[in-house]
């Protein structure tokens, strides 16, 4: 155990530019904040260390695992005084199993933590100085998740092991009753443990997928190569602000049942007018209800099998006012956004990787006067916001939406609005 000499004399060094800090070395912290991916940030001296597990006001005494360049990573030896924000984890497998990040935080630290991530990228990452509020909009903090990729490993007798990946590895966790799962999708779990006969013996997971009526369950090999197949091998449905979406085992659509409607008041905000565009439009959960207040959506997927899910879904719903265009954003963009009049808003709602300068840059050509930028990623929404400012928009509200509660992750709606005289 350092000694506070020893720790004095880490600080000291730390100041003259050399390393505070070694492999191994055992240090007494306070956490400063949370950071995007859920850990703790405090220092050692003028050294950055990020601690997995920990609560802001943390003073912990911590072991160094790696030493980069500019920050090390540890973990947690003891906790010396805790954060009034610690609670004790409901679930038993937290810590080690990968899925949740956040369990040991009460709920309010929790939404506190997502709007400073929202805030911090876009001061560090887009430069972009936001001043006013983040509201973070919540539902339960449990029981709320309709999706799940449950992993599948076997033991040397070939009994299979199910449940999610160990944090920082691809070991297989196993869990057998998962708190964040809808109840409906939480019992196939167990079903999965009780009856392991029901395994094939080659999946290498199962997929659950939660409708309103019905869960499917679809074992399978996880190739990307067979997302079509196996997208096709069932279809749930669930009834959202008055529409009924059906959508595949594979194909994405928004996992947290409580909040889904929410996010989509939120992001098509009341708009209404001539022409809108719902950019990454997946099965049409924001497309179909922009037909409500437009006189013509165009809806753009680039992956075929969320394009015929959101085309049927129109059908089903009589919904004649929405044209769906199955080709990437970028193509649509380039070579057919021209054919349409000026849209009145335009939506996008980007994969993690966000909508990059390319799509931006030809957004910003097409000149709608309002855009809503539904996020899943921080860092990718402060890249294009930067980008779509210096084309004459400004932000006009940001909102965080915990569509993934016990998690560090967190969706954003940004609505911006083209400048006077742009």
């Amino acid at each position: 155990m350092a000694t506070p000499a020893e720790v004095l004399a880490n600080t000291s060094r730390g100041q003259q530019g050399q390393p505070p800090v070694v492999l191994g070395g055992v240090h007494d912290v306070k956490v400063e904040k949370l950071v995007y991916g859920g850990d703790g940030l405090a220092r050692v001296g003028a050294q950055t260390v990020f601690v997995p597990l920990a609560a802001v006001g943390d003073e912990l005494r911590v072991r160094i695992t790696s030493v980069e360049r500019s920050y090390a990573r540890a973990v947690i030896e003891e906790i010396l005084v805790p954060s009034p924000a610690r609670r004790v984890p409901r679930c038993a497998h937290f810590g080690v199993c990968g899925g949740c990040q956040l369990q040991h935080l009460d709920y309010a630290a929790q939404l506190t933590a997502k709007a400073s991530f929202v805030r911090e990228s876009l001061r560090r990452l887009g430069g972009i100085i936001w001043d006013g509020d983040i509201p973070v909009r919540a539902a339960d903090e449990f029981s709320y998740r309709s999706r799940a990729e449950i992993k599948i490993a076997r033991e040397r007798d070939n009994h299979p092991r199910a449940g999610y990946f160990r944090t920082g590895s691809h070991d297989v966790c196993e869990v057998s009753d998962c708190l964040v799962l809808l109840p409906a999708a939480n019992r196939e779990l167990q079903r999965l443990h009780h009856e392991p006969s029901l395994l094939p013996n080659d999946a290498t997971r199962v997929y659950l997928t939660a409708g309103d009526d019905e869960v499917i369950v679809t074992p399978a090999t996880g190739e990307d190569s067979r997302a079509a197949e196996i997208d096709a091998l069932g279809t749930a449905h669930q009834r959202i602000a008055g529409v009924t979406y059906g959508f595949g085992v594979k194909s994405f659509f928004q996992s947290n049942r409580l909040l889904v409607e929410e996010l989509v008041r939120t992001a098509t905000g009341g708009a209404r007018g001539q022409l809108a565009v719902d950019l990454y439009a997946g099965v049409g959960l924001f497309s179909l209800q922009l037909a409500k207040t437009f006189d013509q959506v165009y809806a753009v997927e680039g992956n075929k099998a969320a394009a015929q899910h959101g085309a049927e879904n129109a059908r089903a719903n009589n919904v004649a006012n929405v044209r769906y265009e199955p080709i990437s954003v970028e193509a649509w963009l380039k070579y057919k956004s021209g054919e349409i009049p000026r849209p009145d808003f335009v939506l996008l709602d980007p994969p993690r990787a966000g909508a990059g300068s390319p799509v931006i840059e030809r957004l910003a050509a097409l000149a709608p006067p309002l855009i809503t930028y539904v996020s899943c990623d921080p860092a990718t929404l402060a890249r294009d916001l930067r980008l779509l400012t210096e084309y004459g928009y400004g932000i006009e509200t940001i909102t965080a939406l915990d569509m993934f509660p016990q998690t560090f992750h967190v969706e954003t709606v940004v609505t911006l609005k083209i400048a006077e005289g742009e």
